[in-house]
């Protein structure tokens, strides 16, 4: 998915319905849109990306990618995007880059993934935070994540 598919995605009714979205602030709290009408979802999500300032999360993409596995969210983030502090999760992490250049930093040594390249395996209980230097748009996939999966199911 390129930037433009994902705008595309981002802005359609099956997004805005199907998933939940949320943006990262500068301090790196997470908020979710409550839901309203298609108009007042599109009207957010435009100004959000003219604006080009925050992170933008799209949870359970695992559904339209037909993944019963894991769960799969996406990220995209102008250059400078705010993130997440350094954190940990308690299943592994697969981070796969579909448009620009992502820097991660895990357990304190900066890694680099770009479209078609290597994916970045993070192993369960293992610090890590994204390095905002460049946009960039990624999957995360929380492999083997039952307890998520058993939540929205």
């Amino acid at each position: 998915m390129t930037f433009d598919q994902f705008e595309e995605f981002l802005l359609s009714a099956e997004c805005h319905w199907e998933h939940d979205v949320s943006y990262i602030d500068k301090d790196g709290l997470q908020h979710y849109i409550d839901k309203c009408e298609q108009w007042e979802y599109q009207s957010i999500i435009a100004r959000w990306l003219a604006d080009d300032k925050i992170t933008i999360k799209v949870e359970q993409m695992e559904k339209r990618y037909h993944w019963k596995d894991r769960t799969i969210h996406f990220f995209y983030s102008p250059a400078w995007g705010p993130t997440f502090d350094t954190h940990t999760d308690p299943v592994d992490v697969i981070i796969d880059c579909h448009d620009g250049i992502k820097h991660m930093e895990v357990n304190g040594t900066e890694h680099i993934i770009t479209p078609g390249g290597a994916m970045l395996l993070i192993p369960a209980g293992t610090p890590h935070r994204a390095l905002n230097y460049e946009k960039a748009l990624i999957a995360s996939h929380g492999i083997n994540d039952t307890e998520t999966l058993s939540n929205i199911r």
